[in-house]
Order: structure tokens, then sequence, then C-alpha cells
């Protein structure tokens, strides 16, 4: 995403927290953020499509986050996952989300409502495979389970009517959480006893898979277009990268450490909000290998 694009996004985000979804028009948008209405049009086909995309980047975010946390690590340690969770914690602070969430669940609107389901149902389905990856095999049955349980203590743990007695850190909140799933989970592998089905859960909703080709051509493409602004080392990166996904054993440890370094490299440049979308793109390619 363009720097300019990303500008207008935290502009509506602001009015939509300051005035209300409703209350704020795309013109009001066009004229705090200083654009034309045809550059808005270029960005953005709604108000909608600005709201969705401010979901869309934090989700980015946070999932390039988490997947940094894992590489060169045992998938199993408990450590890690609770540093996962907090990194989504922080994301939504960080990016006054809260707020946001709120405007959605107050507009009525079918299509921003949808929005917020998938990204519960994707944050569940993330957590019962961390989960499985935590407490082993034979928590599978009950993964779904138990991410929508550790999910909701940590909500109602965060719920401003509870927060307001005692001031607790999001580390501590999480690992107090995750305790109480280590207690729950022999009584959930000795109760046998599920409420919903990881199979017909995880198969919901038909996910539309980013491809390899998709992803070689969106890294040409970068390539072409910000060659002479970029030094030798992140050429190369590219090139490495490239070589691997059109090679035909790709391999995928090397892959995790030069995106991870190239995403890094490039945080503080201009195309930094680009190559986090490519990346994000490069990581489900990475996941199908």
């Amino acid at each position: 995403m363009k720097i300019r694009k990303h500008q207008v996004l935290l502009t509506a985000q602001k009015l939509f927290i300051e005035k209300g979804f409703a209350a704020t028009s795309v013109q009001d948008i066009i004229n705090e953020s200083k654009i034309s209405k045809g550059t808005f049009y270029n960005y953005f086909s709604s108000k909608n499509e600005c709201i969705i995309a401010i979901l869309d980047n934090a989700k980015e975010e946070t999932d390039l986050k988490r997947r940094e946390l894992l590489i060169h690590q045992d998938v199993s340690k408990k450590d890690i996952l609770i540093q996962q969770l907090i990194v989504r914690m922080d994301v939504y602070k960080e990016r006054n989300l809260v707020p946001i969430f709120l405007v959605i669940f107050h507009s009525q609107d079918s299509e921003l409502r949808n929005i917020i389901k998938k990204n519960h149902y994707e944050e569940v389905k993330w957590l019962s495979k961390r989960i499985v990856d935590v407490y082993g095999a034979k928590s599978r049955k009950y993964s779904v389970d138990s991410a929508i349980l550790l999910l909701g203590m940590i909500q109602q743990m965060q719920h401003p009517w509870t927060v307001r007695s005692k001031e607790v850190s999001t580390k501590e909140l999480v690992n107090y959480v995750m305790k109480r799933i280590d207690s729950l989970m022999p009584n959930l592998v000795e109760s046998e006893e599920v409420l919903i089905d990881p199979f017909v859960f995880n198969h919901f909703y038909d996910e539309v898979r980013i491809t390899k080709d998709h992803v070689i051509q969106l890294l040409k493409n970068f390539k072409q277009s910000n060659e002479k602004e970029m030094n030798i080392s992140e050429v190369e990166m590219i090139n490495f990268i490239l070589e691997e996904l059109t090679s035909n054993s790709p391999r995928k440890f090397l892959l995790e450490a030069v995106v991870n370094s190239f995403s890094n490299t490039m945080k503080n440049t201009a195309q930094s909000i680009e190559i986090k979308e490519i990346s994000s793109n490069i990581w489900q390619v990475i996941d199908s290998l």
C-alpha cells in the first residue's frame, strides 16, 4: 500500500472514531485528507472499503509479527504462543482499533459485521492450530473449544468494567489465562466431550489461496518499480526469494529467514507498507510448501 493511501486510511479512522461511522461522509474524509474525490475513489470504492482496509492492515501486521516469533523456534513452546497472543493485543492497542470494532458493531451494516465475524473465525482457527502445536495431537479434538474459551477469557478480563478494579498488564493477563487452559486441557481430554467439531469449524469458509505464481509476479513488479532505490543487498534478497519460489524444491527454512530479513531491512523505507503486504502473501505460500 502506498504511503499516501495509508495516510487517507489513518484520517478516515480518526474521523470514524471522533464523529461516528454513519456521521462521517466520504467528503469529510476527502476534505480532511486534502485529496481530490478522484484520488479517494482510486483508492477505495466506499467508506466500507476504508474500514475493511484498516482491519486488514492490522491483521497483516499481526500475522507477520507472529510468524517472525516462530522462525527457528520450537512450535510447541508455550512462551512463543503467549508472545503471539500478546502481539495481536498490542497491535490493536497501538492502532486504537477497539473503537473501530464498536463503530462496526453499532453500524448494523451486514457487510461490515461479516468482516468482524470472519476476523473472529480466522483468529479461532489460527489459535486452535497453535493449541495442537503446544498441547499435542491429543488436544486436536478439543482445540476449537479451547481456543474459544481462551479468547473469551481474555476478552472478558479486558472488559472496561472488569479492569477498573485492578490494573493488569497484557503479559500478566495472557499468562494467567494460559495457566487456566493448562488446567482445563486434561479435563477436556478425559471427558471426551466436544462442543464444536474442529473439522466442521475449519471448513466453514472456503479460503481463497494466494498462489505461488501470484507472489512471484508481485515480487517481480516490485523489483522492477523500485530497483533504482534499493541497495545491492535488498536486490539480492529479492532475487534469492524469486529463485527459491521458482525452484522445484524450495528450501522453506531459508525462505523464512530471508523473507524475515527482507521485511526488517525495508521496515523504515518508503516501500515499507507495500513490502508488508507482499511479505504477508509470501508467508501464505511458504505455509503451503
